[in-house]
């Protein structure tokens, strides 16, 4: 394991090293021709983090001065805001699918619906799994990708990471490799139980690893494993298996937790609660019941004016902030959301009108379409698993509209379709009908209601990845040319945003 970490470090520094060694300072004529990181990450709408990796890959050039500070070229901001990713795009059309992995997430959550973990799912490239001629080359590069280039663990925060891996993957060095603390590994259950299986596990475990069953059937004879398992994850599609294993643990005695999978219902979900499963996983929480008949609750409706005054040139500061004024609660919410890690900013808003001269319109009404999806009790958020995939939509969307080409300025709107995308299932009104309180743009109206224009194919591509539709996602992503790389990179980084944002509500 030692000289595993050793090897990925080293490689690590020979790397950094290299790209230092290329930065040398251009004469770019005053102080005016150049950005800090933090200027340039608020002009392109992207985090610090990805910044300083655009500077490492090349796509933006830049320097450090004597004092060890970066500064970007302002003429190679503006042409990416211009023409997108380009440099990275022409070293993603150099390099063959197979190096590329496509990620995705789903998270996995306790009783009082708090992340609990994720799953990191992945399909290699653009090959269909049948293809693969390499299992095991293929998911070692996942996890070099994912936990060493990305620093996904970073990105779940407290969260365990659940991660696949096949029986042959279980005596790699790489997986000594990475945390214990934090990685639960997934054994498929059609895997056939084996003294070389007993013995792989045994070492995971003294490793302190953790592990996991997954998709426990009476009839698959993986039963052998539950004494060394900490997990079982059921298939709640399958009402049989569900009860089976409930049964199964109790008869053996078995210490394992239940995690209940494939929830696509809430009623999937209270019949998982009143099994006795400890977590749960799947997008349940995103399918409530919509009805044209229900009314929106009186702080939902509150929020929704504030955020129809917000998107209306008529309204002006003094109005906004007097509206939000008379809601005490509301404003104590907002503050806290302001002042949170997510929000990044270098001192604390303790007042409405700091919230509208700091923050600007725009990132106010950012920060009113979180808030409509905290709880109408405490406006927290924390317990409610809607907010913080909203969230991660929102903040998607917005970095991959500044990879494509002259569109970094849409990046307010893409923000705005990744958060109401889900609004009618946190109202449990039809998305029209909310839509028409707020009178927005044509372009975000058509992007929510039919997934059309260039909004809309973002949109579906970040379902497609929430589906595990990787081949749809695949589509999308060629069409507009998106590059792979800068695709998980946009992935990690807003997963670790939203944590931020959940963990500072």
């Amino acid at each position: 394991m030692t000289k595993m970490k050793k090897m990925i470090t080293s490689a690590n520094m020979e790397t950094q090293t290299a790209r230092q060694l290329s930065v040398v300072a251009p004469d770019i004529g005053g102080a005016a021709s150049v950005y800090s990181t933090r200027e340039a990450s608020e002009i392109l709408g992207v985090s610090l983090r990805t910044v300083q990796l655009w500077v490492d890959s090349g796509v933006l050039e830049a320097w450090k001065t004597v004092g060890g500070h970066r500064r970007i070229s302002r003429a190679s901001v503006e042409a990416l805001l211009r023409g997108g990713a380009t440099a990275g795009r022409e070293a993603e059309a150099a390099a063959p699918d197979a190096a590329s992995p496509l990620l995705a997430y789903q998270p996995i959550f306790d009783r009082e619906n708090r992340p609990f973990g994720y799953e990191l799912l992945y399909r290699h490239g653009g090959l269909d799994a049948a293809r693969i001629e390499d299992p095991v080359g293929a998911t070692s590069r996942v996890i070099q990708v994912a936990f060493g280039e990305l620093g996904l663990l970073g990105a779940v925060g407290d969260a365990l990471c659940f991660v696949n891996v096949e029986e042959e993957m279980l005596g790699e060095d790489i997986l000594l490799a990475l945390d214990p603390e934090k990685i639960v590994l997934e054994l498929p259950a059609d895997t056939a139980p084996s003294e070389r299986l007993y013995e792989r596990c045994y070492a995971l475990k003294r490793a302190g690893f953790r592990l996991l069953l997954e998709n426990l059937r009476p009839d698959n004879g993986a039963e052998q494993l539950l004494t060394m398992v900490d997990f079982v994850k059921v298939d709640m599609r399958r009402a049989e298996d569900a009860r089976h294993a409930v049964d199964r643990l109790a008869a053996i005695a078995c210490s394992a937790k239940l995690v209940a999978g494939r929830l696509e219902t809430m009623a999937a979900y209270e019949t998982a609660r009143r099994l006795g499963y400890d977590y749960f996983q799947g997008f349940f929480f995103a399918r409530p019941t919509v009805s044209r008949g229900r009314q929106i609750s009186q702080q939902k409706m509150v929020l929704l004016d504030l955020l129809r005054l917000l998107l209306s040139s008529d309204a002006g500061n003094a109005e906004i902030e007097q509206r939000l004024k008379l809601e005490p609660a509301l404003c104590l919410s907002l503050l806290r959301l302001v002042n949170s890690a997510a929000a990044g900013l270098s001192r604390r808003i303790s007042t409405m009108r700091e919230v509208l001269v700091v923050l600007g319109r725009q990132r106010l009404c950012r920060w009113i379409q979180i808030l409509l999806y905290a709880s109408d009790d405490a406006m927290s958020g924390v317990h409610n698993p809607l907010m913080q995939l909203a969230a991660f939509r929102g903040r998607f969307l917005e970095y991959l509209m500044a990879l494509l080409p002259g569109q970094a300025v849409l990046k307010d709107q893409a923000f705005m379709v990744g958060l109401l995308s889900l609004v009618d299932a946190l109202l449990g009104v039809p998305l029209d009908q909310v839509l028409a309180r707020l009178r927005l743009d044509d372009e975000i109206e058509s992007a929510l209601l039919r997934r059309e224009g260039l909004l809309g194919q973002l949109l579906s591509l970040v379902e497609a990845l929430d589906a595990e539709d990787f081949a749809g996602a695949d589509a999308v992503a060629a069409q507009l040319q998106l590059d792979a790389p800068f695709m998980r990179q946009g992935m990690v980084e807003s997963l670790g945003w939203s944590n931020a944002l959940s963990r500072g509500g």
